[in-house]
């Protein structure tokens, strides 16, 4: 921050009739974008400055590609959060259709050319919103400026039936929330420099749903040249099948057909929904453009990391090749990729089969030891899928530098609790805790544990690591105590990250993880019943992103196409 003198002062006072207020110094709140400017708001605690709802472009027209936003004359108040995209929350419909913003946080200081992060939410692509991670610790920390997205979900989102996927390239693709991440991106560079940030050193990352889009951008050619960083929080190598989503769409979508009336039963509705006739696909545009967004949200919804039941990022050959990650093109960008060692303690929880006896989990022995077989290999499985796997399939092609890394916190008994480490553990996002101060719903319970001193100094070496990658794309520094290897396919290094109450537990590990091995371990498991086994192997862990390998041993039937 500048200085001033005395001398100085008295003569701004004398000149102009004011007494100068070194405090008041840092970056202007008022910031002009290509649209017009936005008024943000500063944040005392933090010592930061935040927009939030800046609008990046025009998503009112449903089932279309959103269209460059029109200049302002008068600022845009920017001070308050903007409403969410609509969604289906578990028990009513929220949000707005087109709520297409970004909510942008950086250090109230004079800096310039800061490294960007732009961040993808999670949800399955069907819910959540951009203030998952709220950036005003991480940003004041690691000295970055970091930008949030909100893209269209669920099926305003994707959906790549005939009659939909029309237009240009991207409509035809059905990846319209694909799409408007490209827009945000294509903002962020336009724009970021008039708020300090470096358009040439963009970061983009995103967790559980958001990472998966992010791995997506990697072989994605229209996003070459739109970051120069990757992190995947949580978030593997998935691409749907074109032709089997517009099937599952159609399913999904034949209900409401038959309740307006517009065909007589749910065979007939879906072939109409499917029909590739010109007239047919006009009618059937015209009428989802005219179904209430209350009655289309909750269609699909708590699809539980389960493609086929809401296939998205749909493999169409152009925007994304049908053969997936098995392309040899990719955006090589220095790729840091990052799982939690229980990813599945808080699907397991939702599951039919736990979800109403999670008192007993905690107190019955029975219920117990179900609930850790199902976490235990769930998480070994969808773990490996989120980080070693993902090295392991796109190595070969892949051109730049590739990080891996565990976060372990949420096992120590000591510092945590039995109870928590049993039904929570290094839950699915639990790294959100160490970059926040925001009471997540899974460290409620242990908000007292987080302000210990090994917690804290995770927390600090954690941020000073996404600093490091986010300015060099080498995720080493000294806060780490250890060496992060890139990853490579001999010895498969990783760092794991953890805390005892007192000091860190930062270490790195070479993985031996495979599918093969988690199969042996499950099978040679009696710790349950055999009922019990066999209920969670064909109905817990089945269908998820992950289980193909488990599905393929046990013949499991997919229930949810």
């Amino acid at each position: 921050m500048k200085k001033i003198c005395l001398a100085t002062a008295l003569a701004l006072t004398m000149s102009v009739g004011f007494v100068f207020d070194a405090a008041a110094e840092g970056f202007m709140t008022s910031v002009k974008t290509r649209e017009g400017v936005v008024e943000g708001v500063k944040d005392a605690k933090h010592e930061t400055i935040n927009w939030w709802g800046v609008p990046y472009a025009d998503g009112s027209k449903r089932f279309e590609m959103a269209k460059p936003l029109k200049t302002r004359k008068a600022a845009l108040d920017c001070s308050k959060f903007g409403p969410i995209n609509v969604q289906f929350n578990g028990k009513k419909v929220i949000g707005q259709e087109g709520a297409l913003t970004l909510d942008i946080t950086r250090p109230n200081t004079e800096a310039k050319d800061l490294p960007v992060m732009v961040f993808i939410h999670g949800g399955n692509n069907q819910a959540s919103n951009s203030r998952s991670w709220m950036g005003q610790k991480f940003a004041e920390e690691a000295n970055v400026v970091f930008v949030s997205m909100q893209y269209r979900l669920g099926l305003f989102g994707w959906n790549n039936i005939p009659a939909i996927a029309q237009g240009n390239k991207w409509e035809q693709s059905g990846n319209l929330g694909f799409a408007d991440q490209y827009l945000a991106l294509s903002w962020v560079r336009d724009n970021i420099k008039a708020f300090g940030g470096n358009p040439d050193n963009v970061t983009v990352s995103g967790f559980s749903a958001g990472g998966r889009d992010v791995m997506a951008m990697l072989i994605s050619p229209e996003f070459n040249g739109k970051f120069q960083k990757a992190i995947s929080f949580s978030g593997g190598c998935t691409v749907a099948n074109y032709k089997d989503s517009q099937n599952v769409i159609a399913k999904n979508l034949a209900p409401l057909v038959v309740e307006d009336g517009v065909k007589g039963d749910i065979l007939s509705a879906k072939t109409w929904l499917l029909s590739k006739k010109g007239k047919d696909m006009k009618e059937i545009r015209n009428y989802l453009a005219n179904v209430k967004a209350e009655r289309i949200a909750p269609l699909m919804a708590g699809a539980g990391i389960r493609m086929s039941a809401f296939p998205h990022l749909y493999g169409d050959g152009n925007i994304l090749p049908k053969n997936a990650f098995a392309t040899k093109k990719f955006n090589s960008v220095p790729l840091l990729m990052l799982a939690s060692s229980d990813e599945f303690s808080s699907f397991a929880r939702r599951d039919k089969f736990f979800k109403n006896r999670m008192d007993q989990v905690v107190s019955d022995i029975a219920a117990k030891k179900e609930y850790r077989f199902a976490n235990k290999y769930g998480s070994l499985m969808y773990g490996y899928f989120n980080g070693q796997e993902s090295a392991e399939n796109i190595h070969k092609a892949y051109k730049n530098d590739m990080y891996v890394s565990t976060f372990n916190f949420g096992h120590n008994k000591e510092l945590v609790g039995d109870d928590f480490n049993t039904t929570t553990g290094a839950i699915h996002g639990i790294w959100l805790s160490f970059l926040t101060e925001q009471p997540y719903p899974w460290n409620k319970e242990i908000t007292e544990v987080l302000a210990k001193p090994g917690p804290k100094d995770l927390s600090k070496a954690f941020i000073a690591s996404l600093g490091a990658f986010m300015r060099t794309g080498n995720p080493n520094c000294p806060e780490l105590g250890q060496t992060w290897n890139p990853w490579n396919p001999d010895y498969k290094p990783e760092m794991v990250f953890d805390a005892h109450e007192t000091m860190t537990n930062i270490y790195s590990s070479n993985s031996r993880v495979s599918y093969a091995g988690i199969l042996a371990e499950l099978e040679n498991d009696n710790s349950i019943s055999e009922e019990a086994k066999n209920k969670i192997i064909t109905e817990v862990l089945n269908g998820r992103w992950f289980s193909g390998p488990i599905d393929k041993k046990y013949n499991n039937i997919n229930l949810w196409k």
